[in-house]
């Protein structure tokens, strides 16, 4: 059997949770026979169709990337850089994705659409970040810092070793690689407390909707 989607009109088999041409669920009323529906307060069935355990990526990935935009810009801002911006795009991407499907999820899918923001995030911001060098040339104000921070660094210590590593990275190459490996560092960081913020994002979520 088959019904019309109503939301595109599209032909969905009875039993499909969402339409396969717009993705909307499909939530259909069921009343049984001689059942008094005159009562204005009377309970209406609706078929249940089990836990999500999928992501509706053509969603998911609107959802998470707005989320993304949202953590990189606050990335900028002094309390964003301390990990609040990444959890609450983690956050935010479960919550714009049940904006758009109206079903729970699982903490664990939640950490999945936080991650996928995480990564997204990161590239936004590496983007804003190199527009930032570019225009405002902040280039130099950025490699004047790593250089004061690795000259402290080497006056804390007499050992010969460290001062030649210490060396080496105060010289171009060694100073892109500091920057290659604060990047990976950002990355990760990204990913793990994004995650985070998905998985406590269903997980409020779905304990809300109990109440």
């Amino acid at each position: 059997m088959e019904h019309s989607c109503e939301k595109c009109r599209g032909t969905v088999e009875d039993g499909t949770p969402f339409c396969s041409h717009c993705g909307a669920p499909q939530i259909r009323v069921g009343i049984a026979y001689g059942e008094d529906v005159s009562q204005p307060n009377a309970p209406i069935p609706v078929a249940h169709y089990g836990p999500v355990n999928a992501i509706q990526w053509s969603q998911g990935l609107p959802s998470s990337a707005l989320a993304g935009l949202i953590a990189a810009v606050l990335m900028f801002i002094p309390l964003g850089a301390f990990g609040l911006g990444m959890l609450a795009g983690g956050f935010l991407a479960v919550f714009f994705y049940r904006r758009r499907v109206p079903l729970p999820i699982s903490p664990s899918l939640g950490a999945k659409l936080g991650a996928a923001s995480g990564i997204l995030g990161f590239g936004i911001f590496a983007v804003l970040m190199a527009v930032e060098v570019l225009v405002l040339h902040t280039g130099g104000e950025l490699r004047a810092a790593l250089l004061q921070a690795l000259e402290q660094s080497a006056s804390r210590t007499s050992d010969a070793q460290a001062q030649q590593v210490l060396a080496y990275l105060k010289s171009p190459s060694g100073l892109a690689l500091v920057m290659g490996l604060g990047l990976a560092f950002l990355f990760v960081f990204f990913l793990i407390l994004s995650s985070l913020g998905g998985a406590l994002g269903a997980a409020i979520l779905r304990r809300k909707e109990r109440f």
